[in-house]
């Protein structure tokens, strides 16, 4: 008993070994084999998008407001800059955060009621590259306007001026397409700046900043109907006075201790007074009366162009 079913055991194993992959017709799988079924295909049906969930307005202001609070520090860094190169760094800082934050702006969905103004918010963002350009155009230079160098302070000023236009600008042209119930810049734009003293710079009425050799008991009223001026008397350079006199717009001073000997009167005008240097710095003009002065008197000039005048005078080179 226990040999035949040895047999038949057997024989289903090798029988099994032997087979084909695919059973005969009609032929039931052996009692000892095993019955392979496929799994079924996946769906290749395409899955539905994701609807985009419009914020709120106090999250779409949320997100305004991290943008100004990731702007602020490279803003500020711009506005401390101590030198042209700092300066120059950190807005290339500056540059690239903005890019960055615009394009977090536009991945998100604003509410319903600013659909229409979000994509004026991104493009004042993408205004802002050409902004800063254009108005670091005007604030650059190396010179002023008279040719002389002109002072770091005041070129830091110009540069940082100007890129805060630009991101004023920006700043403003987002709070005018979202409206009044969301707010953008408080947080981010920086003051105004102080101005350089030479920029609006005027000397005193009547200060005498420059004098050499003796004096003597001359003098010389000057009554300025015009821009201000510097009244310089020197012998034949103005680059050497005996001395200068500063005459503010619309007044009038005097010129005393003029020594008794002839001298020539030249004049110069204009706008920014360095009182460092002795130079108006912006706008100048440059000029002297063309007749001699006689020291042994004292003498009254104004100086307004008028067809009754009797003193003619020439341009000159800067002094």
């Amino acid at each position: 008993m226990r040999r035949s079913l040895a047999v038949v055991a057997g024989a289903a194993v090798l029988v099994c070994a032997g087979c084909s992959a695919e059973p005969e017709k009609g032929s039931a799988p052996s009692a000892g084999g095993t019955t392979k079924t496929s799994a079924p295909l996946a769906s290749t049906a395409p899955k539905p998008t994701p609807t985009a969930v419009a914020l709120s307005v106090p999250m779409y202001q949320r997100a305004l407001t991290n943008v100004e609070k990731t702007l602020k520090p490279s803003v500020a860094r711009v506005m401390n800059a101590q030198t042209i190169a700092a300066f120059d760094a950190s807005r290339a800082v500056l540059a690239k955060a903005v890019v960055i934050e615009r394009g977090e702006l536009a991945k998100i969905t604003p509410p319903t009621g600013l659909v229409a103004a979000h994509p004026a918010v991104l493009d004042a963002f993408d205004a802002y590259a050409g902004d800063v350009s254009t108005e670091l155009s005007r604030a650059g230079g190396t010179k002023t306007g008279c040719g002389f160098p002109k002072a770091l302070d005041v070129r830091l000023y110009e540069a940082k001026s100007g890129l805060r236009f630009a991101y004023a600008e920006l700043a403003q042209s987002v709070q005018k397409s979202i409206g009044r119930g969301v707010k953008f810049g408080a947080v981010s734009v920086p003051p105004k700046l102080a101005q350089p003293a030479v920029i609006a710079g005027r000397g005193e009425n009547g200060d005498v900043f420059q004098r050499s050799g003796p004096r003597g008991s001359g003098s010389l009223e000057i009554k300025n109907a015009g821009d201000d001026v510097v009244i310089v008397i020197a012998g034949s350079n103005p680059r050497q006075p005996q001395a200068s006199i500063y005459v503010r717009a619309d007044k009038t001073a005097t010129l005393n201790g003029i020594r008794s000997q002839d001298y020539w009167v030249y004049f110069k005008s204009g706008t920014s007074w360095d009182a460092k240097n002795h130079r108006f710095t912006e706008n100048c003009s440059y000029q002297k009366f063309d007749d001699i002065f006689d020291g042994s008197y004292n003498w009254t000039i104004s100086l307004a162009k008028t067809p009754l005048g009797n003193a003619s005078s020439s341009e000159t080179e800067s002094f």
